[in-house]
C-alpha cells in the first residue's frame, strides 16, 4: 500500500508541474503545442538522470523510484517512458525492434484517437436518439 502512495503524490505533483508549464507558457497561437513539448522534453531528460542514477543501485520498486520515475515522471508526461523504454529497447534489441515499437505505439496510439472520437460521435448519436424516442 506504501508503494501505491509513492506513485500516487508523485504522479500529482509531476501533473501539477505539467499544468505550470501551461499556464506559464500560455497557449499562444502558434501551430505547435509548445506546453507539451516541453513538459514531454523535461520529463524525458529527468527521467533520463533518474533512470541511471536510481535503477542503477536500487530496485524498480524502491520509493524513490515509484516517486520520481513512475510518479512524477508519469504524471509529467508518459511520453518520458515512452523514450526510455526506447531506448532500453535499442540497447538490448538494435534499431530494427526500436523502429517497429516505436512506429507502431505512434500509429496504433493515434488510431485509437481517432476510433475513440468516432465512437464518442456515434454514442451520443445513439444516445440522444434513444432519449428522443423515449420521450
Amino acid at each position: 500500500m506504501k508503494e501505491i502512495l509513492w506513485v500516487f503524490i508523485g504522479g500529482g505533483l509531476g501533473s501539477i508541474c505539467r499544468y505550470a508549464i501551461t499556464i506559464l507558457l500560455k497557449e499562444t497561437n502558434s501551430l505547435y503545442p509548445w506546453p507539451t513539448l516541453l513538459a514531454n522534453a523535461l520529463g524525458s531528460l529527468l527521467i533520463g538522470i533518474l533512470a541511471d542514477q536510481l535503477l542503477r543501485n536500487n530496485s524498480v520498486h524502491s520509493a524513490n523510484t515509484l516517486f520520481w520515475i513512475i510518479g512524477f515522471c508519469g504524471g509529467l508526461t508518459t511520453f518520458s517512458t515512452f523514450a526510455l523504454e526506447n531506448i532500453t529497447l535499442f540497447r538490448t534489441s538494435g534499431g530494427v525492434s526500436l523502429f517497429i515499437y516505436a512506429s507502431l505505439t505512434y500509429f496504433v496510439c493515434l488510431g485509437m484517437v481517432v476510433l475513440g472520437t468516432s465512437l464518442s460521435k456515434l454514442i451520443f448519436f445513439f444516445f440522444f436518439l434513444f432519449i428522443a424516442l423515449s420521450s
